[in-house]
């Protein structure tokens, strides 16, 4: 399985009193690996708008394992997953900068719905070529 990574610093408004990064955070984090990820396929929610679809996140899971300082480098790991169904399934994984100290792990899906929000059961075409093509190059 590939990875895209992204490299992150935790600022100082994402931690709490306490020092440690706040959980919804992590959330924010799993969204910018996904967006470096999809902008290589031409996937961004603008060229999915462009191709006639949106993606909603349906489901989103993660895991803690260990909390992130301020000023923390950290880096986030992105891939992606053939889905069953017209879908986008996502994994993560958020590292410090040494890449030894895992952070989180977790993993959002995405359905496609036409633009009057119909649900799609199965795609075609380009939107069809580019999901390939984001699996295949993460399956390599």
């Amino acid at each position: 399985m590939r990875w895209v990574e992204t490299e992150e610093t935790v600022r100082f408004n994402e931690v709490d009193e306490w020092g440690m990064a706040w959980y919804g955070h992590y959330m924010a984090w799993f969204e910018v690996g996904r967006m470096a990820l999809m902008g290589r396929f031409d996937l961004l929610p603008r060229h999915m708008v462009e191709l006639g679809y949106i993606a909603p996140v349906v489901s989103l899971s993660c895991d803690y394992k260990r909390s992130a300082r301020c000023g923390d480098g950290i880096v986030i790991r992105t891939t992606a997953v053939k889905p069953e169904t017209a879908a986008l399934i996502f994994k993560f994984e958020i590292m410090l900068a040494d890449r030894e100290t895992m952070l989180a792990r977790g993993e959002t899906k995405q359905v496609l719905l036409t633009m009057d929000r119909r649900l799609v059961y199965r795609v075609s075409g380009e939107i069809e070529r580019r999901i390939n093509s984001l699996v295949e190059y993460c399956r390599a």
